[in-house]
């Protein structure tokens, strides 16, 4: 059996990785391709979240698969695709997890909270889930590199944070930041002891340099 080389054992792992981004994006793209073949009696939008509905609870899974038009899916895969991976290369089952909590708290929000008029669809939710859990992840966890991640991601998309001050006409401002909280608060959960033992370890060591350096000025 030929030994694999390192460019193609990267290849494989970055592969593994970008999988379950691409399945959601995938399954972003045949609902798509489903609303322009079906009738428009039995359109999936419709299917979207309904604030304050029973009916409307079933949106909370099904939206974030159901967009208004190529743009607005658009829109939403390229960040996804970008954000989902980063958050994937730490793992595939992160990736999943915060997909997973992150649709719940945005998908609830909006149902709690949202536009009642209106019916709320699309994964814009989970893009801002992971938006505020790389934001967030690096500060909790005081990790160098994560922490450096979390600088870039929140200046390249600093426009889009600021949207989260306040509502802009047709999208789903309850969805975005639900999600965006939802993404802060799972980072805080995951890491949170973490960064609490290296805080705390660096407290010690700087309390033991000091008590060295007062033994060696006696």
């Amino acid at each position: 059996m030929v030994e694999k080389t390192f460019i193609q054992r990267q290849w494989l792992t970055v592969r593994r990785q970008v999988y379950p981004v691409l399945v959601l994006v995938v399954l972003m793209w045949v609902a798509e391709m489903a609303d322009w073949l079906l009738p428009a009696a039995w359109t999936p939008d419709q299917w979207g979240i309904r604030s304050r509905q029973i009916t409307g609870l079933s949106g909370v899974a099904l939206a974030p698969f159901l967009h208004e038009g190529l743009v607005h899916l658009l829109r939403n895969t390229v960040p996804l695709l970008v954000l989902g991976w980063l958050v994937a290369l730490s793992g595939r089952w992160l990736f999943i997890r915060v997909v997973f909590v992150t649709g719940l708290t945005s998908g609830l929000g909006a149902w709690v909270f949202g536009n009642g008029d209106a019916v709320h669809i699309g994964a814009s939710g989970i893009v801002f889930g992971l938006l505020g859990f790389l934001i967030a992840r690096g500060w909790v966890a005081r990790r160098v590199g994560w922490t450096l991640l979390s600088v870039a991601v929140g200046v390249f998309y600093f426009s889009t944070v600021l949207s989260l001050l306040g509502p802009e006409p047709h999208t789903s401002w309850s969805s975005h930041f639900w999600g965006f909280t939802g993404g802060m608060g799972f980072a805080w959960w995951l890491y949170r002891h973490e960064g609490r033992r290296l805080l705390s370890g660096t407290t010690l060591e700087a309390m033991r340099a000091t008590v060295s350096s007062n033994k060696v000025r006696r």
